[in-house]
């Protein structure tokens, strides 16, 4: 009995092989909740937890306050942080989000650090139930076992790290959503729109980007760009120009100190993770090459008869390979894609290609749990991540190109 046969359509499953299934995430949940309870304690001493969310806490603050200019003041933004957390002193963030975090978090001013890490914690828990529930409907009748579906997604290590650092990659994975959403429904502006909010971490969008122009979706195209519009408009109305400047002026050094502002350099998630172990001449290079073949793969499915889901799945799963700067909460985005690809092989794949693609994720989650880079100088979860996109590229690849041009004149299941 095949990984895949369990997950899919589930013909006369023994006992034996559905027990030792449970049993395995059983470990999986006992283990993520040891590493999540060390981790808490031996990053975050004391009684502040959340770290990074402290970070947007303070920019909430500060922006109501009219302090714009502490926004990209990394002295002033500690001198904030300190006055709101006492307990923060030894806590120093670089100023690197746009304008337009801190207007998503003025909501918090006014509530105590404990009480808004409470509340951005169970909409974030909450938010990720509700997408990967929705991802599933669709294919729910190649992928049937809702048990497997919320034990697999409840112990994603990336989705613990995200609650437990507090972070804001659940609107990265909400933004891939709605763009989804909007796809399978054709409306191809509305999707652009929902894209554009990836301008909150623009190293996400890289893919979307390569593909709106390569294949000229300029209905996408004009949604995003509508959709930065109003984001900018809505920042200049409540923060006026002073943020933008002060942004801009962050950008260079941002971009010629990446490798610097990686805290966590063991828990990322990326090709650049594998070629940071070079020297910059070769590493850099090489990055950008591997980075260029990923997006060419990229191009390719998403020209392809596969589903909208496979073809967005496939761009997802680019957003982290390529991404210069991902920390394993933001492979959360990875949920969407795995529920998707995993549907696609069971329904087009072989049984050899179906049962090789499940190994690929069962060894990924096992990766994920585990931050090799720390033992062995590779992360061992990017090179799985490779294998999984090269397993979905080949079977696409089985099927005709798209006969005639038009956003998505192909077959969207």
């Amino acid at each position: 009995m095949s990984i895949s046969g369990l997950l899919g359509r589930q013909q006369g499953s023994p006992r034996h092989v559905t027990r030792a299934i449970l049993l395995a995430i059983m470990v999986g949940v006992t283990v993520m909740s040891i590493i999540a309870i060390e981790k808490s304690n031996r990053v975050h001493k004391g009684p502040l937890r959340g770290a990074d969310f402290l970070y947007f806490y303070t920019l909430g603050h500060v922006a109501s306050a009219g302090h714009i200019s502490a926004l990209y003041d990394t002295a002033a933004l500690h001198e904030a942080q300190v006055a709101l957390v006492p307990e923060s002193t030894n806590f120093l963030y670089p100023a690197v989000y746009p304008p337009q975090t801190a207007v998503l978090f003025v909501p918090v001013a006014g509530l105590s650090y404990g009480t808004a890490l409470l509340a951005w914690s169970l909409l974030t828990i909450v938010g990720y139930a509700l997408i990967v529930w929705s991802a599933w409907r669709p294919v729910a009748g190649t992928l049937p076992s809702r048990s497997m579906l919320i034990a697999a997604a409840a112990v994603f290590p990336p989705f613990w790290m995200l609650v437990l650092y507090g972070q804001i990659s659940i609107l990265i994975l909400a933004t891939f959503w709605a763009g989804w959403m909007a796809l399978e429904r054709r409306r191809h502006f509305l999707a652009g729109v929902a894209f554009g909010l990836l301008a909150i971490k623009p190293q996400f969008g890289l893919p979307l980007a390569v593909v709106v122009l390569a294949r000229r979706e300029w209905p996408m195209l004009g949604g995003a760009v509508a959709s930065v519009a109003a984001q900018a408009a809505v920042c200049w109305l409540m923060l006026g120009t002073g943020a933008f400047h002060g942004f801009a002026s962050t950008v260079a050094l941002t971009l010629n100190n990446v490798d610097l502002l990686e805290a966590t350099p063991v828990y990322s998630q990326s090709l650049r993770t594998l070629t940071r172990l070079m020297p910059n001449a070769i590493g850099i290079p090489l990055w950008i090459g591997a980075a260029a073949i990923v997006l060419w793969y990229t191009a390719r499915v998403w020209r392809s008869n596969a589903p909208v889901r496979v073809r967005l799945g496939t761009v997802i799963l680019a957003s982290v390979l390529v991404n210069p700067h991902v920390i394993i909460y933001d492979a959360a985005v990875l949920a969407l894609p795995l529920i998707w690809f995993g549907a696609y092989m069971q329904e087009a794949a072989t049984p050899q290609q179906a049962t090789r693609f499940w190994k690929m994720v069962a060894w990924l989650y096992a990766a994920l749990f585990a931050p090799t880079a720390e033992k062995i100088g590779i992360q061992l979860s990017v090179v799985l991540m490779v294998a999984v996109m090269l397993i979905v590229v080949r079977e696409v690849g089985r099927l005709k190109a798209a006969p005639t041009y038009g956003p998505y004149a192909e077959r969207a299941a």
